[in-house]
């Protein structure tokens, strides 16, 4: 496990250096560079040794090395791989993964990709051809940005080092506007005009033409509820295929323990994980002391289940004390609520194991959210009413003066499309829509984010609701919400994260089943509970999900330095498209008790903190 960066067109010794240093916390264990000053090429890796510790490092090259690449992530079939090069003449040095990357390139160019059954994002340099190639796994597991700046391109694993880069620091409106409209800023956008997300699934070749984009895996390729199963049938091959996940993502020559929130999917992987350690599995879990959010109690009963040697972290109001330093691991803001508790329980974990599983990828692949269940619900409950009705009640609630929220909720329920716009991550329509506190003249159709929802919807042949949100949440909510979270609050304390729910195999299995077999009025993840029927204690199956967050609307109703800092009127002020007057209006309403705005709240802060440290050129720490 690795961060890399890289340039094309361009060098500069000292440049290269100082975007290694900004990732050193990806790879504290060892750097390694290269640069061609003649073909304007210069890459490096910071290593955090996982596989063959003595013969890991990077860049790796082949026997001539005309062929290298910097390499972050695990290659799980990376041994049969080795065997089936090793075949056809190859010759290898090491017995790390990094390896097999230069021979699969000699091999299959290109097509090297559908190959790899892992999370990478890596840099190949073909020196023969002049060119650079750059991919990203399947499901958007490990980061990988792109810039293009006046001398060339940049590249690297956290937007930060494409900084250091010297890509132009504008923000983009659209991007802003899907940022506080979903939590977070959906691939191909970041918060900056001159740098993208590398798509998951994407590979992306540089050379003197300049970038070629496509897509070797695409989900909206996927059959979705195509196949004909039983339950049993699905739960059994289920069970085999996750148990068969699990197995290869413990592969390391380095201590490997597991996060463990008490819920499902987390129990289950702790479970199987369990079953095949010959040792006591390490787990850790976060606490919190509103009763109403804490799972430590589930999370003990699973460990003792289980024979697990467990520690909690307690998060309250004094874990804001982190959030200065964890603003600084983050490449792009995110409203999402499980950051801190996450670096927190990251850095824990990292004193004992260097490798932790968790349970990510389960809610959007088995339906297991909340408004999988409610939002088809509600929308079987008004579908005697004629469709007009949906947009009178969207245009009332732009003037409503009381009950406005509700009136665009039903307005939400007017088609598939309008419910995923509306309802996507978490019932949008009840937090304060982004122009109550942004001026940035956006809308969903001209941001993109329309389009992206289109795309889901005109791809996906099986016309139910619960498809179209379970491929929406794959596609865009888990890589640059979930998996980003996990992949920037993991590896800021050099802890490598996997998640056994994604490999190729289960996600085309998982999308391949009629959602019936997913969730319907009475229960959620249905598939899934019954494959792990005999494997976890009762209360974990039948207990309904709570997710690691904690109580920000009350810490929002508290003073605290690391809010205090960044949420002033001066700060706020000088922070693109926010409208200062109105956002500290809206935390005034909620210390008075007036609304209960905290998520809201909490984006506006990250999103402030992430601009003075990372984009105002007065104060950035790059």
């Amino acid at each position: 496990m690795c961060g890399i960066v890289g340039a094309y067109g361009w060098t500069n010794d000292e440049t290269l250096s100082s975007m290694l240093d900004r990732i050193e916390h990806r790879g504290p264990d060892e750097e390694g560079s290269y640069l061609d000053r003649d073909a304007g090429l210069m890459m490096g890796a910071r290593r955090l040794a996982i596989v063959d510790l003595e013969g890991g490092s990077q860049p790796k090259w082949n026997e001539d090395e005309t062929v290298g690449v910097v390499f972050n992530g695990e290659i799980y079939n990376h041994a049969e791989l080795r065997e089936s090069l090793s075949r056809q003449g190859h010759r290898f040095e090491s017995e790390c993964d990094t390896e097999v990357l230069v021979h699969l390139w000699e091999e299959y160019g290109e097509a090297m990709v559908s190959h790899l059954e892992g999370m990478f994002a890596f840099s190949i340099w073909d020196r023969e051809a002049d060119a650079v190639f750059l991919a990203r796994d399947r499901f958007g597991i490990k980061p990988l940005y792109i810039g293009e700046t006046d001398q060339g391109y940049v590249w690297g694993s956290e937007l930060p080092a494409l900084l250091i880069g010297g890509v132009d620091r504008t923000i983009d409106p659209a991007a802003v506007y899907n940022h506080f409209s979903l939590e977070y800023t959906p691939a191909p956008q970041t918060l900056l005009e001159s740098v993208q997300k590398v798509e998951p699934g994407q590979a992306v070749r540089i050379d003197a033409d300049g970038v070629e984009k496509h897509q070797y895996w695409n989900l909206l390729d996927l059959d979705t509820g195509s196949q004909t199963a039983t339950m049993a049938g699905a739960a059994d091959r289920l069970r085999t295929i996750l148990e068969r996940s699990v197995e290869k993502r413990l592969m390391a020559d380095v201590p490997v323990g597991a996060f463990l929130s008490g819920g499902l999917d987390s129990s289950a992987v702790v479970g199987i994980a369990s079953q095949l350690k010959d040792d006591p599995l390490k787990t850790y879990s976060v606490s919190f002391e509103n009763e109403m959010l804490d799972e430590s109690e589930e999370a003990r009963l699973v460990a003792d289940h289980f024979g697990t040697d467990h520690t909690e972290v307690p998060i309250d109001l004094s874990s804001m004390n982190l959030f200065g330093e964890m603003i600084q691991h983050l490449g792009e803001p995110t409203g999402h609520l499980q950051m801190l508790p996450m670096y927190a329980l990251s850095e824990r974990a990292s004193q004992d194991v260097k490798v932790a599983l968790a349970g990510e990828g389960a809610d959007e692949l088995f339906a297991g959210y909340p408004w999988y269940q409610h939002v088809p619900q509600h929308k079987r409950k008004v579908d005697f009413m004629p469709e007009f009705t949906h947009d009178v009640a969207g245009a009332v609630a732009q003037v409503a003066p009381v009950g406005n929220k509700h009136l665009r909720y039903y307005s939400g329920l007017k088609n598939n499309e309008e419910m995923l716009l509306n309802h996507v991550c978490g019932f949008t329509t009840f937090r304060p829509e982004p122009d109550e506190f942004l001026r940035t003249g956006e809308t969903a159709t001209t941001s993109g984010l329309r389009s992206d929802v289109s795309e889901v919807i005109d791809n996906v042949e099986d016309p139910s609701l619960e498809q179209h949100m379970s491929t929406y949440e794959t596609r865009y909510t888990m890589p640059d919400y979930h998996l980003y979270k996990a992949d920037h609050m993991s590896m800021a304390q050099s802890l490598e994260l996997r998640v056994p729910f994604l490999s190729t195999e289960m996600v085309e299995f998982a999308h391949s089943l009629p959602a019936e077999l997913k969730v319907n009025d009475d229960d959620v993840k249905r598939v899934l509970k019954t494959a792990v029927s005999d494997l976890l204690p009762d209360p974990i199956l039948e207990r309904k999900k709570m997710g690691m967050r904690p109580p920000v609307e009350d810490w929002f109703e508290e003073e605290h330095a690391s809010i205090e800092t960044w949420f002033t009127r001066e700060k706020l002020r000088r922070t693109p498209y926010v409208d200062a007057d109105r956002a500290t209006e809206l935390r005034e309403a909620h210390r008075r008790g007036e609304q209960s705005v905290g998520r809201t709240l909490w984006m506006i802060l990250t999103y402030v903190a992430w601009y003075h440290s990372f984009v105002d050129e007065e104060n950035a720490v790059v």
